[in-house]
């Protein structure tokens, strides 16, 4: 029992003063900090609860940005806060069936905010834009919108679509696995102007793949390849014309040139110059421009993604619902390029998504881009700020050629 003058309240008051004012001091920088984060924090948390649903959730945070550090706890406190008002409870439990994997990135023109959120096999991506330096605005959707532009639609398989000027007119070059197909505008319209039979002495392999390239040769508007020969295509007097010859020599590919495997529809990973340490036998190659430098991705056929960043091959993360397609085209959304990546799985419709990679680990800076098939094939067009990608239809079989640009939002 205590006595009345038993530490009094007013000694207690006069020794915890000091502390709460210095814990007041520590806090009310950051806090106050944090207030402009409020608004595309709510945004997140809602978005990620219309996916997610209510119910217990795994939530992990990574700062990709140039946010300090020791805000990233109050970030964490504040988005755990608002999603539990929207029904979502974050856990630490391993047997929660929904993961939330958000990542603090940013780009030149503001902070990007990813969340993925895995369920199962399944895994959606939201995202919200801010602006760094003042207040912050929400935004509903990704930095950056992919589009896609139709080309041509039929029932030939279609390997690569470019465009090339003979004469005074533009004519889109179509390579098809046992020809090579020209258009011509009519009243806006694309018409059949020219085709030619590739002439081959060896059987062309089932389902191949084809690549068109700009020509290298004085007079020589492009070269096509396809497995087991290349075709050169020139302009004589006004029309186009074709030479074709067997060849078992590299196709060119980013900066390099590899050696392709009709047999295997892969390309084996021998380089021409190379690297001290050449990549496994992969499917497609990108070079990707960073702050860095330039740095080249290679899609392997083990289903692994590898960076090599001056000849050095580095493993990088965030790529495990990649496909095999992987192409870089030349942004004013992003510091250098944007990745433009399809979706793994074999499914009868697909997507692509177009990511960066500032360091070790892809982040996905748009939502994925629905198709109506399969990719086939996605390559850089000419003009390096565009794709040109192929889907194939089943029902009824058709294949589609897309242009792809990339839009800042």
């Amino acid at each position: 029992m205590r006595g009345a003058g038993y530490n009094p309240r007013q000694r207690m008051i006069s020794h915890r003063w000091p502390l709460l004012l210095m814990l007041a001091l520590v806090f009310l920088v950051p806090a106050h900090a944090l207030t402009i984060w409020d608004s595309p924090l709510d945004e997140l948390a809602k978005q990620i609860a219309a996916i997610a649903g209510p119910g217990p959730a795994k939530l992990t945070i990574k700062n990709r940005s140039s946010l300090p550090l020791e805000q990233v706890p109050a970030i964490r406190r504040t988005l755990e806060r608002d999603l539990q008002s929207y029904g979502v409870t974050a856990s630490s439990s391993a047997e929660v069936a929904t993961v939330i994997r958000v990542t603090l990135s940013e780009n030149l023109q503001h902070q990007l905010w990813i969340a993925e959120v895995q369920e199962g096999t399944e895994v959606k991506v939201v995202m919200v834009s801010t602006d760094p330096l003042s207040t912050a605005t929400p935004s509903s959707g990704a930095g950056v919108t992919l589009r896609k532009a139709l080309l041509l639609a039929q029932e030939m398989p279609i390997l690569d679509v470019d465009f090339v000027s003979v004469g005074n007119e533009r004519r889109m070059v179509i390579l098809e696995p046992e020809r090579i197909i020209t258009y011509r505008q009519n009243n806006g319209t694309w018409v059949q102007d020219q085709s030619f039979d590739i002439v081959h002495s060896r059987p062309i392999p089932r389902d191949p793949r084809g690549r068109i390239v700009p020509g290298t040769s004085p007079g020589q508007l492009f070269e096509a390849y396809i497995p087991g020969v290349v075709c050169s295509g020139s302009e004589s007097n006004g029309r186009l014309v074709l030479s074709c010859n067997d060849s078992d020599g590299p196709w060119p590919i980013v900066s390099q040139k590899a050696f392709y495997s009709g047999a295997r529809n892969y390309f084996t990973g021998v380089l021409v110059p190379g690297y001290a340490t050449q990549p496994r036998p992969f499917y497609d190659a990108a070079e990707y421009a960073r702050s860095g430098g330039i740095v080249t991705l290679f899609s392997e056929t083990t289903g692994q993604v590898v960076l090599y960043d001056k000849g050095i091959p580095r493993t990088i993360t965030g790529t495990r619902d990649w496909g095999s397609d992987i192409v870089s085209i030349q942004s004013t959304c992003s510091e250098g390029s944007l990745l433009l990546v399809s979706a793994a799985g074999a499914a009868p419709t697909d997507s692509v998504r177009a990511y960066e990679i500032p360091g070790k680990e892809a982040i996905p800076v748009s939502g994925p881009m629905p198709l109506d098939g399969s990719v086939m094939a996605m390559w850089q067009a000419n003009d390096s700020a565009t794709a040109t990608l192929v889907i194939r239809k089943k029902q009824p079989v058709q294949y589609e050629a897309y242009n792809v640009s990339a839009v800042c939002n």
